[in-house]
């Protein structure tokens, strides 16, 4: 059998290529969706939005602040481990990380572009996608790519924890009646895909020949 390896530049340019895709559906659907509410987004709204001062809104607030918490810890975890390791080396690798962050933050002014109403109970004008969601899930792409520069394992068990906990903190904000269902899903995929694209463009992506070789060295080749 005959297996096809892609080489580093290659799979950098399959990774921004997805990442331009997922960036380009998300703000396809926001616009075709703008004055739409979808039969899902109602069902939910009408069965699982929890009364405010109940039990589930108290549990469903502390998980969209305990996993926000978890996340911004990661990505100073992930920080510190770069430095350490790396020393005066890491300090390009940190600042491009840091960018591709925020670039995966800046999708929040997406809000301002589409305007897209949220539930009854939110009185914010837009909120396509989920601002909440987007912070966070910014954060988890910057602690994976800081840790996935160190070892092929750090990588996996990041975006295993950090994606777990941002399905948590979306499914609160629905519990909540702060969003819509479609709005923290496009903010998981919107994010997901700025983290993809800048990140193969700033070249911290890691690829099958530089995963965990080291924040100076082949993770950033």
């Amino acid at each position: 059998m005959i297996r096809m390896t892609l080489t580093p530049g290659k799979q950098r340019l399959a990774l921004a290529g997805a990442g331009a895709v997922c960036i380009g559906g998300v703000l396809t659907a926001g616009m075709l969706l703008r004055d739409v509410v979808p039969p899902a987004d109602a069902w939910l709204f009408a069965h699982a939005t929890a009364a405010s001062g109940s039990t589930i809104a108290t549990v469903a607030t502390t998980i969209s602040a305990a996993g926000t918490l978890l996340c911004l810890i990661g990505v100073a975890g992930g920080i510190a481990a770069v430095w350490w390791r790396g020393r005066a080396r890491a300090t390009g690798f940190l600042l491009r990380s840091i960018t591709v962050g925020l670039l995966c933050a800046s999708l929040i002014f997406a809000q301002d572009l589409i305007l897209r109403p949220g539930p009854p109970l939110q009185p914010q004008a837009g909120t396509f996608p989920s601002g909440h969601v987007t912070v966070l899930m910014a954060a988890v792409v910057t602690a994976a790519l800081l840790f996935g520069s160190q070892r092929p394992g750090w990588l996996r068990a990041v975006m295993g924890v950090g994606f777990t906990t941002a399905v948590l903190v979306s499914g609160s904000r629905v519990v909540l009646g702060e969003h819509w269902l479609v709005d923290v899903v496009a903010a998981l995929i919107g994010t997901i895909g700025i983290g993809l694209l800048a990140g193969a463009a700033l070249r911290v992506v890691p690829t099958g020949a530089g995963a965990g070789a080291g924040a100076g060295a082949g993770a950033v080749a």
